[in-house]
């Protein structure tokens, strides 16, 4: 048999009669990663030994868990969210509420969640976060009037700051990576936030069908747009969806059976007073 006292994986964990023991799964690791945490920092009683420990830390970060690497606050959210799975909560729900909104406006991964219903209001939800790859396209116009103007001036002077990035190196690759770039990135970014202004990119999955949804937060030149909620309908189900962009989240205001009640009613309505109309029409 080979020697398996090194091994830092599952896969060679034997138990006391010689038998291969399951696997656990990554969830269930993360789980006793953070309760040997807490009784040690919160009881000051470890439940385990300094090495099997940081060999569970090691089979952690082998797996790609981020657990292990997370800061004190997400930290202090995952220890709340089982302790108060446990019944023993140890912070307010204010506390508790005002902590999850924190990490979800620096999109930390532990308080991502998917969609989702509230019993207490009776609504469905997803988280929105920002679609970074969006708002960096942004600037893609403004990068595109930048480097015409740079080929126009290039042209106009006879190719001559064409001849400055053919330096011998490294100096024309200084002042192509070290002033040309970083120029045009500042200007670029400069004249995408004077048109638009305070400019956010939310996405969320529709927690009806689970299609990516996208809306734009922020003013256009002189126009004021939407900074608090945007409604907007779902490009798959139609259902009608709000994004909050205090809050992160993507609410259902009106599920798609909601709208085609509402379609079939104003139908009817409309249909009837139609029928009223030609009615009076002929009584004439």
């Amino acid at each position: 048999m080979e020697d398996c006292s090194n091994a830092t994986g599952d896969y060679c964990t034997i138990d006391g009669k010689g038998q291969r023991v399951s696997g656990r799964t990554i969830g269930e690791m993360e789980q006793e990663f953070l309760l040997a945490l807490s009784s040690w920092y919160f009881d000051g009683k470890p439940t385990m030994s300094d090495e099997e420990f940081q060999l569970l830390k090691e089979e952690l970060l082998w797996n790609g868990s981020k657990v292990p690497i997370l800061d004190k606050k997400e930290m202090q959210f995952l220890e709340a969210s089982i302790a108060y799975s446990k019944g023993q909560p140890i912070l307010s729900d204010e506390e508790y509420d005002s902590l999850k909104q924190e990490l979800r406006l620096s999109n930390s991964v532990v308080a991502a969640q998917g969609p989702r219903c509230s019993i207490r209001s009776k609504k469905m939800y997803s988280d929105a976060n920002p679609d970074y790859l969006k708002m960096t396209l942004l600037n893609l116009p403004a990068t595109m009037v930048i480097l015409g103007l740079f080929v126009g001036a290039d042209f106009l002077t006879g190719y001559q700051l064409s001849t400055i990035v053919q330096l011998p190196p490294p100096y024309g690759v200084a002042v192509l990576w070290g002033l040309i770039l970083p120029a045009t990135f500042v200007l670029s970014t400069s004249i995408t936030n004077v048109v638009l202004r305070d400019n956010l990119i939310l996405k969320g999955p529709c927690p009806c069908c689970g299609t990516e949804n996208y809306t734009y937060f922020g003013d256009i030149f002189t126009v004021a747009g939407n900074k608090g909620q945007n409604l907007v309908d779902c490009s798959s189900c139609g259902a009608g969806l709000t994004f909050d962009s205090n809050k992160r989240l993507l609410v259902v205001a009106e599920t798609p059976e909601e709208k085609a009640e509402k379609a079939a009613a104003a139908a009817a309505k409309k249909a009837a007073a139609a029928a009223k109309k030609a009615a009076r029409a002929a009584a004439n």
